[in-house]
């Protein structure tokens, strides 16, 4: 998890890491190119450089079972 300082300016880092390994093994030159929050959830949106984005979610800790080409 990510939060903000009450003047929005720094961003830390809490609680463990997560591993996205077992869902970016197919390809080992796949990486990840763009990061975002999803307003108004508590899931993430990865763009890898296959141009495909999918959507994490730190509720259920797994990927949305939607996959996006871009």
């Amino acid at each position: 998890m990510f939060v903000f300082d009450e003047t929005f300016k720094t961003l830390q880092g809490q609680g463990s890491g997560i591993n996205l390994a077992p869902w970016y093994n197919q390809a080992a030159e796949t990486s990840i190119t763009h990061m975002a929050f999803v307003c108004g959830t508590e899931d993430v949106v990865f763009v890898d450089s296959n141009a495909q984005a999918r959507i994490f979610s730190f509720v259920s800790m797994q990927f949305r079972s939607v996959v996006f080409h871009i």
